[in-house]
């Protein structure tokens, strides 16, 4: 109330004052960047969700009745919960979605999908070393990711999140990704 006092008489508030409206001001921000935050990375979560219905997955997910389609992230973001939100009220190929972190490359192999964070930049060659020719579908959101071998890409572009798709990988991969997918992408390669 001292604050909206002293605008209201058009006199500066005194230091107290303008520090506690700069930490308002703060704390509105960071909570309307961290809402923003997952509110994108629901939003990735969907599209990974929707990629799911366009990839032709191979054929020991719809023998084995005991197999459940399982999706690994490799490195940390937010993403996890907002995948296991989305995941938890849809099947892929009928089956279950179990979504987990990846902690060592041996474990790739158990996941239908890899989700590649910006944090593994670094470590992306080692890793797409270790998908290349496998069944796996890549999939990052970090720029450059689809240049240097990541399967489908998510990116910015202004207030959209686009895809791009990198055709050798995804023919290396040997998975099928419906042309309704691809014609909305930017194609690398």
């Amino acid at each position: 109330m001292r604050i909206l006092s002293c605008i209201n008489r058009n006199r500066l508030p005194d230091h107290n004052s303008t520090v506690l409206v700069i930490l308002v001001i703060h704390i509105l921000f960071a909570t309307g960047s961290a809402r923003a935050q997952s509110g994108e990375a629901l939003l990735k979560a969907g599209y990974i969700e929707k990629f799911t219905h366009f990839v032709q997955w191979p054929d020991y997910l719809e023998d084995n009745v005991a197999v459940s389609f399982g999706i690994g992230i490799i490195g940390h973001d937010g993403l996890k919960v907002s995948l296991e939100e989305i995941f938890s009220k849809v099947r892929v190929n009928d089956k279950n979605v179990k979504i987990k972190h990846i902690e060592s490359f041996e474990e790739i192999d158990n996941f239908n999908i890899v989700f590649i964070c910006g944090s593994e930049k670094e470590n992306l060659d080692e890793i797409l070393r270790y998908t290349r020719g496998r069944q796996i579908l890549t999939i990052g959101d970090t720029a450059g990711y689809a240049e240097e071998g990541v399967i489908i890409n998510m990116y910015r572009e202004g207030d959209y999140i686009r895809y791009e798709v990198n055709r050798k990988s995804l023919m290396e991969s040997g998975l099928v990704i419906n042309s309704l997918l691809l014609d909305y992408a930017k194609i690398i390669n």
